[in-house]
């Protein structure tokens, strides 16, 4: 939904700046303004209280300018682009791994026994004796 609907001046402000998901509910908020824009009571204000984002009512204030960032929670402002099907970063240990294993190579048996200790402290967490703080 994001795209040449939003481009109106109604969102400038809170275009780059709030996640696409509070635009499309703001939007579709927008919409109803016709049917709310005298009576609160009739809006009901659900999106400004459950989620922080203006209602309808609310959004009728801001038919001649511009919504401003400001009426929208901070939660929204913290931009989120997974439903963009972007790919997640791949991270990998391979390259530690390989470098771990040869320096493993090159300690001597006291050494290996006490690197190896500290490995199985990580590999397995419930079996060493240590306990929270």
């Amino acid at each position: 939904m994001v795209g040449h609907v939003l481009k109106v001046t109604l969102y400038k402000k809170l275009l780059g700046m709030i996640s696409r998901y509070a635009l499309n509910q703001i939007t579709a908020g927008y919409e109803c303004v016709s049917y709310a824009n005298i009576d609160s009571s009739r809006c009901g204000c659900v999106m400004r209280t459950t989620h922080g984002l203006s209602c309808a009512f609310e959004l009728a204030r801001y038919v001649v300018g511009s919504i401003p960032l400001g009426v929208t929670h901070m939660f929204w402002r913290r931009l989120s682009f997974s439903d963009q099907g972007l790919s997640e970063p791949e991270v990998s240990i391979t390259e530690e791994m390989k470098i771990i294993s040869r320096l493993f190579e090159e300690l001597d048996v006291c050494g290996k026994v006490t690197l190896k200790s500290k490995l199985r402290e990580i590999a397995y967490p419930d079996l060493n004796s240590m306990c929270p703080p």
